[in-house]
Parts: structure tokens; sequence; C-alpha cells
């Protein structure tokens, strides 16, 4: 680890806690949690009333609706990296050797 990285991995590490604070909205939790729900509601459908008399249907809707919420928290994720990029670039002036720790950061 270089010397970069131990002087500002707490200062990136309140960065990115404040970033993931910062976009992690109710309406942001309400559609992960819907996304989510649909899932659950179409197993109990699927249990209750064996809807899908095809497993191979049954299997594309079920990976279809289980990769809908973990794409749009994998989205959310890579936002968030961003902004804590564009955050550290930003400070970069100031506190030379930031985007550095920060690629190393980054990489761990």
């Amino acid at each position: 680890m270089s010397d970069n990285f131990q002087k500002y991995k707490e200062t990136i590490n309140d960065i990115y806690r404040k970033t993931k604070e910062e976009l992690w909205t109710t309406e942001f939790a309400t559609l992960i949690l819907l996304l989510f729900a649909v899932l659950f509601l179409t197993i109990l459908i699927n249990v209750v009333f064996f809807s899908f008399d095809h497993w191979l249907i049954t299997l594309l809707i079920y990976l279809a609706e289980i990769a809908a919420p973990l794409t749009v928290l994998y989205l959310h994720q890579q936002k968030i990296y961003k902004v804590v990029s564009e955050k550290v670039s930003a400070m970069e002036s100031k506190n030379s050797g930031i985007s550095e720790a920060y690629a190393e950061w980054r990489s761990k």
C-alpha cells in the first residue's frame, strides 16, 4: 500500500459513505422493494396456482425478475463510484496524490 493510500484512505471512505447516503433515496429504496416484491408475488402465484405449465418459460421469467433489481443495484453502485471519482478529482488540486489513492482504494 502506498503512502498516499494510507494518508487519504479515511477521507475517501468518508466521501464514499456520504455519497452513498445522498444517493440512497426513499424513491430508490421503494423501486428496489417493488422489483423484489414482483419476484416474490410471481413465485407465490406460481406455487399457489401453478400458472406456468412450461418450466422453460417459468425459468426465463424468474431470471428476468431476478436480473432487474440486481441490474438496478449494480448501476446505482456504478453511479456512486462515478460521483466519488468526481469529488476526488475536484480535491486533487488541494490534496495531491488523492487520485492515485482513490485508484488503489477502488482496486481493493
